[in-house]
């Protein structure tokens, strides 16, 4: 089995793990107010990671790209069991193999 088969074999099992042990979530795209059901794994920022425009509260956030019919962007909401947070900004670069992304992560805020 070539090395990109088994790299492709392996995001798309992380991917299935995201979706088994994530939370279920809502994410709406503003602009075109289209509302996916996905699964995402969240988590508070640690302070160490409290720098720039970042703040206690704020959470850390990576779900299946392939939910989405586009980039997560600023101001599109995420709603987690009834608490609804906007994206503020990418928290890392998205989990892609060539043209395929598999996973976001972006940092949201609550309201």
């Amino acid at each position: 089995m070539s090395k990109l088969r088994t790299l492709q074999r392996a995001m798309t099992k992380a991917v299935d793990l995201l979706n088994e042990i994530g939370t279920p979530c809502t994410y709406t795209d503003k602009a075109t107010a289209t509302a996916v059901s996905v699964n995402a794994v969240i988590r508070e920022l640690s302070s160490l990671e409290l720098v720039g425009d970042y703040r206690q509260g704020d959470l850390k956030v990576e779900l299946d790209a392939t939910k989405l019919s586009a980039k997560p962007l600023k101001y599109d909401t995420l709603d987690v069991q009834g608490k609804v947070y906007a994206v503020m900004s990418p928290s890392g670069a998205e989990r892609r193999l060539g043209d395929t992304v598999y996973t976001y992560k972006f940092v949201v805020r609550g309201a």
